[in-house]
């Protein structure tokens, strides 16, 4: 099994902007396997850089995409 847990960066300009974020605590699935992973803010993602990074247990975090507002 794998674990990964998923984490979302807000940012914006020379400050970290914190809005509100839903999203399932953790997910597991077979390697292989594709996922997806709903979220829901209460913001526009495409307004401030936002970024998605993962962590599977017990390894160091890994980068898996973002969405900029420029």
């Amino acid at each position: 099994m794998f674990s990964t847990s998923l984490l979302l960066l807000l940012a914006a300009a020379s400050y970290v902007h914190g809005e509100e974020l839903t999203q399932p605590a953790s997910m597991t699935v077979q390697p292989g396997q594709s996922l997806t992973i709903n979220c829901k803010v209460s913001y526009s993602v495409t307004s401030y850089y936002t970024a998605w990074i993962r962590q599977p247990a017990g390894k160091a975090l890994e980068w898996i995409g973002y969405i900029s507002n420029g």
